[in-house]
């Protein structure tokens, strides 16, 4: 078991150096023409002074609404308006997860700013402010990768970052079951239609569980290579961001993939909005700043949300 543990844990520090060393790997630059934007120029309002961007997600009942969960700061952005900080309380939002549906939660993990763990968290004022949900174990997670589920959202699977368990519950945090897992996972997605359909991004490819997580399946797409960031639509588009593919789509639930539009980025982070045909990506630049963008899915336009280039 302890020899087990020491996989994943290695398996963890790959995936982390990976993530560093694709960020530094010159790449093809999105085309800036659209803006022409001298990043010298601080008093740029899409410069905005955060650090890493852990999560990206859309309000359901107004997907004009973006949200953006960071490390220190959890912000808003209105109509591709740039960021702005709401959280009263500074917190690293690990794991954030926007609701699937009206009348749920926001929810997050992470760490508060005293130190330690926060568990599962969740906001019900668009991330203003944040209660505590449960530990789960103790000490509390720290999910770095989280999911939860549109047709049955009182169901939420989180993998702790410690390596310490895949977990999951269906009664929206009041008790967890432990599930096994196949390796160090660092994203996971829920079929919007099947709540037992489950995709878990790992420093080795793609798994795909159709029993709600208890047994797992490697897909051949993509095998060995690190997944960095899965979401899917409300339609049930697939999107992932895979280790030298960049952004990926599938349209049959990982049988078979496509390219999508390149990103100077490696994306961590994946939002879709079904009604106006358009992702929210977020991540690294090859500069090593931290962007986000929108993207239609037809690639014909994107347009920068923010950016920390030009502040670091």
């Amino acid at each position: 078991m302890e020899s087990k543990k020491k996989i994943f844990v290695a398996s963890a520090i790959i995936v982390v150096i990976v993530v560093v060393a694709i960020s530094l790997v010159d790449s093809s630059l999105i085309s800036e023409s659209t803006e022409n934007t001298d990043y010298s120029k601080t008093n740029d309002s899409r410069i905005i002074d955060w650090r890493h961007v852990h999560g990206v997600g859309l309000d359901p009942e107004d997907s004009s609404i973006l949200y953006i969960a960071t490390h220190g700061d959890f912000y808003q952005s209105i109509s591709g308006s740039p960021p702005v900080k709401v959280d009263k309380v500074r917190a690293d939002y690990m794991a954030f997860n926007a609701p699937p549906i009206p009348g749920i939660p926001l929810y997050a993990s992470g760490h508060p700013s005293t130190g330690g763990n926060t568990g599962l968290i969740k906001s019900n004022d668009g991330g203003i402010t944040w209660e505590h949900v449960s530990n789960v174990i103790e000490p509390p997670v720290d999910f770095h990768a989280m999911a939860i589920s549109k047709q049955n959202p009182e169901m939420i699977i989180g993998f702790d970052s410690g390596a310490r368990g895949l977990f999951k519950t269906t009664d929206a945090g009041k008790t967890w079951d432990t599930l096994e897992y196949p390796e160090y996972i660092s994203a996971l997605a829920i079929s919007p239609n099947n709540s037992e359909l489950i995709f878990a991004g790992t420093g080795k490819g793609i798994f795909k569980s159709e029993n709600g997580g208890n047994t797992w399946i490697h897909l051949d797409a993509y095998r060995d290579l690190a997944v960095f960031a899965l979401a899917f639509d409300d339609d049930g588009k697939l999107f992932a961001s895979v280790k030298t593919f960049g952004l990926v789509q599938s349209d049959d639930l990982g049988d078979s993939w496509e390219s999508f539009q390149h990103v100077d980025l490696t994306v961590t982070s994946i939002a879709a909005d079904s009604q106006h045909k358009e992702i929210y990506v977020g991540g690294y630049s090859s500069g090593g700043f931290q962007e986000v963008y929108k993207i239609k899915y037809d690639s014909s336009t994107y347009d920068k949300i923010g950016t920390n280039k030009g502040l670091r």
